[in-house]
């Protein structure tokens, strides 16, 4: 009896090495699913791969992939994400939740480690995915023994169908002109250019809709010289919404009646050293003080700095890409590469919220705007040398000393000094002539044909001049009523712009552009702005001519999209 007992005690034991007391359905090594990469996906399917399963108590029968699509519109998700969206965030795996997707849905069973799921064109490019392992039904393992079932479902992994390479990541420039530096206004997206003029004057405003990146609005506005222009515009700027890029970019000048309604819009969309200006052109009256100009910003010298912005309607203020400039001009100074205020980036297309991202973007900005630091002495933008410099007041009130004061060296800043220093005042004509209290007469004794001052080399050679004791000619020339566009140059091109000397600017002057003529001459003339030969490329948007919210009839109401999309 004891032996009886003895052999079934040892029995127990070798049965409990060989046959552990586990629960074979707890022993699955679940399937992982392979990294996914775009490589692996086409326009109407996505292809997904999984690692093997493992039970060490059966053998895997098959294994069950399931998928979902996104639920609802195709803006959706895009409508879930914060705002502030910045690349460098830590990317939630949770999001946007299980209630924004269809219910899950077999769509493989088998031994194969491999599918393609084909995904009907012109729907959500997103879908999600996860496998487990499945024993045969019928299979027993363990002590017991027990059905071994199928193991615990993989991480769930978000996988999309792809565009074309040459829509889903394209770049854009947006470029910013000044007043006393003038070129062309210059907005590009995808090697296509959208808007590139030079004889408007104000701020351009364009609105990109961020699903497919198709222009929704384009139109100048005379914020400079019209505050119901600049009204409007800012009711344009709220009528659109988070789903469109606000693109903003600055020709000829723009500052003076810009109301504080514009400036909020703005900085409702990003911008942030934009309305500087508003609190001290357009929202209160200026009184002339020849003792002092507490904000240093009643003149002409703080008009024309070029501008250009992109943002997010919704973003907040500082969140958007900003670039602002000095209005810095500079005599003569054809060779010197004007202030432009350029923004530079790359637009990636995500899948799975259906709309444009920005990445890489680079915004030039003054160190003046971008950290208070005043420009150096004896540099570009502050050339007076460091001797002149002012001393500084200690007894002075800081907040009427300007920080620096804009460096505005054109020909249209000087003209009347060399008007003045040419000597061509009739009947006082005494430049190359030397004359004393005895009457002694010097005449300037090099060639007549460096007889030249700085204004007859700018327009069109030497003057005529006499003698100032008896008004007899002295040396042949031109007066000033023969030279062409006498009052433009003296009066009247403080007044001119390229909308009001019409197309040439031949009704202002006939000389414009002329050889011989550098005073008339466009980029560095009298009035810069005006100029011949202007070219002219900006696309034309049907549909309506106002916005009344924040969509159009038409989907594309003008003729520029990046995706072409019909759902």
């Amino acid at each position: 009896m004891v032996i009886v007992v003895l052999c079934a005690l040892r029995i127990l034991l070798v049965q409990g090495e060989y046959f552990p007391d586990v629960n074979a359905v707890h022993t699955w090594q679940r399937p992982l699913m392979q990294p996914w990469d775009p490589l692996r996906a086409l326009k109407v399917s996505i292809t997904v791969s999984w690692t093997p399963a493992w039970n060490p108590w059966c053998s895997v029968d098959r294994y069950e992939l399931e998928a979902r699509r996104p639920k609802g519109n195709p803006l959706r998700f895009a409508d879930l994400e914060s705002l502030r969206y910045r690349e460098a965030d830590p990317e939630n795996e949770s999001w946007p939740g299980d209630d924004e997707w269809m219910p899950w849905e077999t769509v493989y069973s088998d031994v194969g480690r491999v599918f393609t799921l084909q995904v009907k064109d012109q729907t959500a490019h997103a879908a999600q995915f996860r496998v487990r392992a499945c024993s045969d039904p019928n299979a027993l393992a363990g002590p017991g023994p027990v059905k071994v079932g199928c193991s615990m479902w993989s991480n769930v992994q978000t996988a999309h169908t792809i565009l074309s390479a040459a829509v889903d990541k394209i770049n854009f420039v947006v470029r910013g002109a000044g007043m006393n530096a003038p070129t062309y206004s210059h907005i590009e997206v995808n090697q296509k250019v959208i808007y590139r003029r030079r004889d408007e004057t104000g701020l351009v405003f364009a609105a990109f809709r961020r699903l497919d990146f198709s222009l929704q609005w384009l139109r100048t506005y005379d914020t400079h010289r019209n505050r119901s222009e600049a009204l409007l515009m800012s009711q344009h700027l709220r009528a659109f919404n988070a789903s469109y890029f606000v693109v903003v970019t600055s020709t000829i000048a723009w500052e003076w009646q810009v109301p504080r309604s514009l400036v909020q819009a703005m900085e409702f969309c990003g911008a942030y050293q934009f309305g500087q200006w508003a609190y001290i052109f357009a929202e209160q009256l200026h009184y002339s003080s020849n003792a002092s100009d507490l904000q240093q910003t009643a003149s002409q010298q703080e008009f024309g700095h070029p501008f250009a912005f992109i943002g997010i309607p919704g973003i907040g203020s500082g969140n958007g890409y900003e670039s602002l400039m000095y209005n810095t001009g500079h005599y003569l100074a054809k060779t010197v590469k004007p202030q432009e205020a350029i923004i530079r980036g790359v637009a990636y297309y995500d899948y799975v919220a259906r709309l444009f991202r920005l990445q890489d973007v680079a915004a030039t900005k003054a160190v003046f705007f971008q950290k208070a630091q005043p420009p150096l002495p004896e540099t570009l933008h502050n050339p007076l040398p460091k001797r002149k410099q002012p001393a500084l007041d200690l007894y002075s009130i800081a907040t009427m000393q300007p920080a620096f004061t804009p460096y505005v060296g054109t020909l249209r800043e000087h003209v009347t000094k060399i008007l003045e220093a040419n000597g061509t005042v009739e009947p006082y004509n005494f430049a190359f002539v030397i004359s004393t209290d005895a009457h002694v007469r010097k005449v300037d004794p090099r060639p007549t044909g460096w007889w030249v001052t700085e204004l007859e080399r700018v327009w069109g050679g030497s003057s005529m001049r006499y003698w100032a004791h008896n008004g007899t000619p002295l040396h042949y020339g031109y007066t000033i009523k023969q030279r062409p566009c006498a009052d433009y140059v003296m009066h009247k091109h403080l007044f001119a712009s390229p909308e009001l000397c019409g197309k040439g600017g031949k009704s202002c002057c006939e000389a414009i552009d002329d050889p011989g003529y550098v005073v008339a001459q466009c980029d560095i003339g009298v009035s810069p702005t005006v100029c011949t030969n202007l070219s002219v490329q900006m696309l034309i948007c049907g549909g309506t001519t106002v916005v009344e919210n924040r969509t159009h009839p038409d989907k594309w109401p003008c003729p520029f999209r990046v995706i072409d999309w019909m759902a």
